[in-house]
């Protein structure tokens, strides 16, 4: 009977340190685990845009996006623009960087299909002096903050030259009420 009484005792102490612990784990890999955004300067463009001539413009607007609350999500609402005045360009890659512990990470490259729909081009090609416009290229998420993001573009140039095009947008957690 001694033995039974001595085990539930530890039962309950092991069924109590557990929370705890796991409690405790959860505190010190989140406080470890804390990714810094900070604000690029002039931090290395990623590597698969070192050594491209920049011949595509990409532009943002608004170049400062704060973001709205809707329905349980937030929505930070922009457009992005391509422009190309120097020649035609056929478009092989597009994606997303994001800024965070001093560098530019990336987020996602996405599908050349997705160039057309959402830029208007066809079999994406962006020709000299057209603008292409996204006019809902919005970031969405549940959860509020502010951050640094890159579009990056890469295409060939009449001249068969792999040329690219880039802009930094910045997102705030500076709710729009």
């Amino acid at each position: 009977m001694l033995s039974v009484a001595l085990l539930s005792q530890n039962l309950k102490a092991y069924i109590m340190k557990t929370p705890i612990t796991i409690l405790f784990v959860f505190i010190v890999n989140c406080l470890l685990a804390q990714t810094n955004y900070g604000t690029p300067t002039n931090e290395a463009l990623p590597e698969k845009l070192q050594n491209l001539k920049k011949e595509i413009v990409v532009q943002n607007f608004p170049k400062i996006i704060d973001p709205i609350k809707i329905k349980g999500s937030y929505y930070w609402k922009h457009n992005t623009l391509l422009f190309s005045k120097e020649s035609s360009i056929k478009i092989i890659e597009l994606g997303a960087y994001l800024f965070y512990n001093g560098k530019w990470h990336l987020r996602k490259s996405y599908s050349l299909k997705n160039l057309d729909k959402n830029f208007g081009t066809k079999r994406q090609k962006l020709l000299q002096a057209q603008p292409y416009t996204w006019n809902n290229n919005w970031r969405i998420g549940k959860q509020l903050y502010g951050g640094w993001a890159m579009w990056y573009f890469i295409g060939i140039n009449e001249n068969g030259e792999k040329i690219c095009g880039y802009e930094k947008i910045h997102t705030t957690s500076n709710l729009i009420k």
